[in-house]
C-alpha cells in the first residue's frame, strides 16, 4: 500500500497538467510511496496528459466533465492508500509539502485533514490562502487570500476546512464522510467534504511550513464567470440544507438570511442576477436529496449541535480577525457589512 494517492482532475489543459507532476516528481517523500493518478474530463486526443505517462502515474479517462468531485472520487476508489492529496492541476508543491503533510497526520489519529499554505503562483510574496474558513452563515473563505505573507499566517492551528486544491486526506476520514459529493459538480465542495469530517468526529489542522504556489480560476480563466456564481450560490444553500443540524440552522438563521441578501446584491452588482437566480432555482430543485443527505449524515456523526456550533463560531472568529488585521478601507466590503449587522463572532 503506498503512503499517498495523489488525485488531479484536469479537463482540456495538458500544459497545467504536466508542469504540476513535474513537480510531484521533485518530492522528497520517496518515490516507491506515492503515486499519481489523473482524471482526464472530457478525454479527446491533443487535449489529455500524452503518453508516455511520468512515473508513478496511471490516467483515467473519461467521455464526459464528472467535475473536480466525480473526478477524486474516481481516482481514490482506483488506488489504496494511508493518505490522499487532492491536489488542483494548476498547483506547484514545493519538495517538502507531502513529507510535512504525512508527518502531521502519522502524529495525530484524530486529523482527518492537512493543509499547507498556499501562496500566489504569479505574486509569490502573497498568499492564496492559509487554509479555509467559513462563516456561521455556510459562506466558505480562504483565510489571507491576496494578502502580502509577512509570516501573519506561520503558526499552525486548528482549520475547519482546507482549500482542494492542495488538501492531504486521511483515507479513512475521507471514506467515512462520504468522499466528495457529486451533485456539488465543483466549488464548496471541499468546503462541504470538511463538514462532513468535521461532524464525523475528525480535524483539520493548517501546517505552514508545507508550501505550494497556486495559480487560481485556471480552467475557467476569471474568478467570477457566470458559472462560478451559479455553482456558489446553489452550493451555499446545499451546504445549510445538508450539513446543518436542524436547530442549529434555526438558531442561526438571522445570520443565514443576512448573507444570503448581502451574496445576491454582490451577485447583482457585478452584472450576474441571472446566475443568482440559476444557482437558487437548482439549490430548490435538490433539496429533497439534500434533507435525505442530511438524515443519514445526522444519523452517523459523532459530535452534538453544541460542538458543531461552537466550530462554526471559531471559524468566523478566524474571518474576523483575519478581516481586523486590515486597514478599514482595505476590508471587504460584504463581511464589513456582515458583522456590522450581525456582530463579533
Amino acid at each position: 500500500m503506498k503512503t499517498v494517492a495523489i488525485a488531479i482532475p484536469a479537463l482540456h489543459r495538458p500544459d497545467l497538467t504536466a508542469r504540476c507532476i513535474e513537480f510531484i516528481q521533485k518530492q522528497t517523500l520517496p518515490a516507491a510511496e506515492w503515486e499519481i493518478v489523473v482524471v482526464e474530463n472530457e478525454a479527446r486526443a491533443g487535449e489529455m496528459l500524452p503518453d508516455p505517462l511520468p512515473r508513478n502515474t496511471q490516467r483515467i479517462e473519461l467521455p464526459t466533465n464528472e467535475g473536480t468531485t466525480g473526478s477524486i472520487n474516481r481516482a481514490v476508489a482506483a488506488t489504496e492508500s494511508r493518505y490522499v492529496l487532492l491536489l488542483n492541476n494548476d498547483v506547484e508543491l514545493e519538495p517538502d509539502y507531502l513529507v510535512k503533510l504525512v508527518a502531521a497526520l502519522d502524529t495525530d489519529p484524530k486529523l482527518g485533514f492537512a493543509t499547507g499554505k498556499l501562496l500566489r503562483a504569479t505574486q509569490r510574496a502573497h498568499l492564496d490562502g492559509a487554509g479555509d474558513a467559513m462563516l456561521m452563515a455556510a459562506a466558505g473563505y480562504r483565510l489571507g487570500h491576496m494578502d502580502p505573507d509577512s509570516g501573519q499566517f506561520d503558526q499552525p492551528m486548528p482549520v475547519l476546512a482546507g482549500c482542494g486544491a492542495a488538501v492531504l486526506y486521511r483515507r479513512e476520514a475521507f471514506v467515512e464522510a462520504g468522499g466528495l459529493d457529486t451533485d456539488f459538480f465543483a466549488y464548496l465542495d471541499d468546503l462541504d467534504l470538511a463538514l462532513r469530517t468535521q461532524l464525523t468526529g475528525y480535524k483539520g489542522l493548517y501546517v505552514p511550513s508545507a508550501v505550494a504556489y497556486h495559480i487560481g480560476s485556471a480552467t475557467l480563466g476569471e474568478p467570477l464567470h457566470s458559472r462560478v456564481v451559479e455553482l456558489i450560490t446553489r452550493n451555499q444553500i446545499w451546504l445549510l440544507m445538508k450539513n446543518y443540524p436542524r436547530p442549529v440552522r434555526r438558531r442561526l438563521l438571522p445570520r443565514i438570511a443576512a448573507y444570503q441578501a448581502l451574496w445576491m446584491t454582490f451577485a447583482i452588482r457585478n452584472g450576474e442576477w441571472g446566475a443568482h437566480y440559476r444557482g437558487v432555482r437548482a439549490a430548490l430543485r435538490g433539496r429533497r436529496s439534500m434533507r435525505q443527505k442530511q438524515r443519514d449524515l445526522m444519523a452517523k456523526r459523532r459530535i452534538g449541535d453544541d460542538e458543531f456550533l461552537r466550530l462554526l463560531r471559531d471559524s468566523e472568529r478566524q474571518i474576523w480577525e483575519w478581516q481586523q488585521s486590515h486597514p478599514p478601507v482595505e476590508r471587504s466590503a460584504l463581511l464589513t457589512t456582515y458583522f456590522r449587522l450581525t456582530g463579533r463572532p
